[in-house]
């Protein structure tokens, strides 16, 4: 028997319950960009959400096109991003993505100048080169010895402009490598950015607080508050979520910082990999399985409770696309 759902949740933003309409660029620009943290994240997130209409080939055409581009943005982890939300929201993030280097490379903004750095890079990656996270700690070592190499590669990796080169085939994503990202397609600021990223959040996840805002951008609960206005505007109606197989890092688990979000709670059960956190089966907002794949292998769930047919099928579902998945790719 079905659990009882729960109250309303303001998730219709995040196209789950209807296939999105449109195209996959005003896709990601409606679910506020998609974590792309694992080589799976990206197809999986937008099968949940368009289902048969989902087309590996043309994700590939618009990653390669850079309509769509991957960069280190919200909470410094890697997303799916418009070109267009990349430099606003990047503009804006900017002095979080700063902190977190200082957090992972202790002492390094006194050892190195972080101008001095930023504009290394930049000269370094005007030749359009393309350039492992390595590769850049490597060449910078070379002017800034008094830092570790690796942590100037992370560095770099955060603080320029930089996206992943996009991959032949966004099923079978290549070692990553960066590039600077193409040209802005309209001028941008750290307040307008800013204010782009509180509104797109709220229409992505609905109403929200200054506290879930700062703990899902990574922004400080001061930095969130200046924004707090754009916060309080209307989503589309709440909805009641069915069943959804949602991927690794899915940013549904980052969108609320309260005990009383189950999908908050859950990132903290033993059941997921505590190394690097499971994908998921969701039943009217709370998880119900943690599913896992190995290379050349399909995925296999871990049900947390006893599934109902509806629950078996829509996981059949999923693997029958994810072996379509495999066998298209090669």
């Amino acid at each position: 028997m079905d659990p009882e759902p729960p109250s309303a949740l303001p998730w219709s933003g995040q196209s789950l319950d209807e296939p999105f309409p449109g195209d996959l660029v005003a896709l990601v620009e409606q679910l506020a960009g998609i974590n792309a943290q694992t080589a799976r994240a990206i197809p999986v997130a937008i099968w949940t959400r368009c289902g048969e209409k989902s087309d590996l080939e043309e994700l590939t055409a618009r990653m390669q096109s850079y309509d769509l581009v991957k960069s280190n943005v919200m909470r410094g982890t890697i997303h799916l991003l418009t070109l267009r939300q990349y430099w606003l929201w990047r503009t804006a993030l900017e002095p979080t993505l700063k902190r977190l280097v200082a957090g992972f490379c202790r002492g390094i903004w006194t050892s190195v100048d972080y101008q001095a750095l930023h504009d290394f890079g930049l000269d370094l990656m005007s030749d359009d080169h393309p350039r492992t996270r390595a590769d850049l700690g490597s060449a910078a070592a070379k002017h800034f010895p008094d830092a570790e190499p690796r942590h100037l590669g992370f560095a770099l990796r955060m603080i320029l402009p930089v996206v992943e080169v996009a991959p032949d085939n966004a099923w079978h994503p290549p070692r990553t490598t960066y590039r600077l990202a193409p040209a802005p397609p309209q001028p941008a600021d750290a307040r307008s950015g800013l204010r782009d990223l509180a509104r797109s959040f709220a229409t992505a996840f609905g109403p929200a607080t200054v506290d879930d805002f700062a703990y899902w951008s990574g922004l400080k609960k001061s930095e969130a508050q200046t924004v707090a206005d754009q916060l309080e505007k209307p989503a589309p109606t709440a909805t009641r979520p069915g069943l959804h197989v949602l991927p690794e890092f899915d940013n549904l688990y980052y969108c609320r910082r309260s005990t009383n979000d189950p999908l908050y709670e859950a990132k903290r059960d033993p059941r997921f990999n505590p190394q690097r956190m499971s994908g998921s089966l969701i039943q009217h907002g709370r998880v119900i399985a943690h599913w896992t794949y190995r290379k050349n292998e399909p995925p296999t769930l871990s049900p947390w409770e006893p599934l109902t047919t509806e629950a078996e099928a829509k996981w059949s579902s999923f693997v029958n696309w994810w072996t379509h998945c495999e066998t298209a790719a090669g």
